[in-house]
């Protein structure tokens, strides 16, 4: 006899939390994008109107998990950080984007610890997001930083994504890898840079794929400098970045070099735009 699979429904983020502790062995689905086939027992969350809500601050931006890829696309410019607009526009294709989600996105990226980071890791990691969680066991909401997030915790549900939009002078993201697929060769990185008064005041790196990387005591190298960055300042921090990453790559056990080279040159791409 063929294993059944059973999809259970909710309204509301309330039904979502009664369900989740109730059925055992749930899992929350969003677009269905990122799995081969659904599990035994299975909730999309992609169509509860509570948590496709996108909120506009002055210096913020909330984005409920069942916001899709598309939608991120089409935030007003003005108010949506820019790398976080065109990591969502390097995913797949316009088809797939439609459906997938961000919550999806971000949960994938953390199914094991082998899971290849989705395109939208890197730019929340260098943005500072921030996650919600509700507990469905004293409905208690709880946040973590983006960069403590390694998965969602039994009898959670991911509810929001908190995300700064700071206003940055240079802003890039780039991706590796096959053109709208996930693979072991993929991965996303991001610079920012902001400056006063001819310096650099803030600087923000982040690299995820196989691995992930971000290191801020190599970003802080790069605080008060002026500008331009003269070729100097350029090798130097390229200097302490390969040993930076390169140690990051000895620590996880991954032994993909090319990924040093990659890192590399995305920052030095990132640099040269402050010359």
């Amino acid at each position: 006899m063929e294993n059944s699979k059973t999809i259970f429904l909710a309204k509301n983020i309330s039904e979502i939390l009664y369900q989740i502790k109730n059925v055992s062995g749930l899992e929350i689905v969003g677009g269905c994008t990122s799995i081969k086939e659904l599990p035994e027992k299975s909730l999309s969350v992609r169509d509860i109107s509570e948590l496709k809500m996108i909120n506009h601050h002055e210096r913020y931006i909330d984005i409920g998990p069942a916001v899709t890829l598309n939608q991120i696309i089409a935030l007003d410019k003005d108010r949506a950080p820019q790398i976080l607009r065109e990591a969502a526009q390097s995913a797949a294709n316009h088809f797939i984007r439609n459906m997938a989600t961000l919550g999806g996105n971000i949960c994938a990226s953390v199914q094991s610890p082998k899971s290849i980071k989705r395109s939208l890791y890197a730019p929340l990691l260098a943005l500072g997001a921030t996650l919600k969680f509700r507990n469905t066991e004293n409905q208690m909401s709880s946040t973590i930083p983006f960069s403590k997030f390694t998965s969602v915790q039994p009898k959670h549900l991911l509810v929001n994504i908190h995300i700064p939009a700071d206003d940055w002078d240079v802003s890039v993201f780039r991706r590796s890898g096959p053109d709208g697929l996930l693979t072991d060769e993929s991965s996303s990185y991001c610079f920012l840079a902001k400056t006063d008064r001819g310096v650099l005041s803030s600087v923000k790196i982040a690299f995820a794929g196989p691995i992930v990387f971000q290191d801020l005591e190599l970003e802080t190298k790069l605080l008060g400098v002026k500008l331009p960055l003269s070729s100097k300042n350029i090798q130097d921090f390229l200097v302490s970045a390969q040993v930076s990453f390169e140690k990051a790559l000895e620590q996880s056990g991954e032994k993909k070099q090319t990924l040093a080279e990659e890192f590399l040159n995305f920052t030095k791409y990132s640099l040269n735009q402050l010359t």
